[in-house]
């Protein structure tokens, strides 16, 4: 497990709390990790084409 340690601005701050407890989470941590859970990642080349990439 990898382990971050984070400085938020007052409104990022703010925001993790609502979310926090409009989701009946416990701690910030809780409410993090749910949140990334929203977004997904995808990896494309950039300088090359797809077609030479997967060669």
């Amino acid at each position: 497990m990898v382990k971050i340690q984070i400085d938020l601005t007052d409104e990022e701050n703010r925001i993790v709390d609502v979310y926090k407890l409009a989701n009946r989470l416990k701690t910030k941590q809780e409410a993090i990790k749910s949140m990334i859970k929203h977004f997904e990642v995808v990896i494309k080349p950039k300088n090359i084409t797809e077609k030479e990439y997967f060669k």
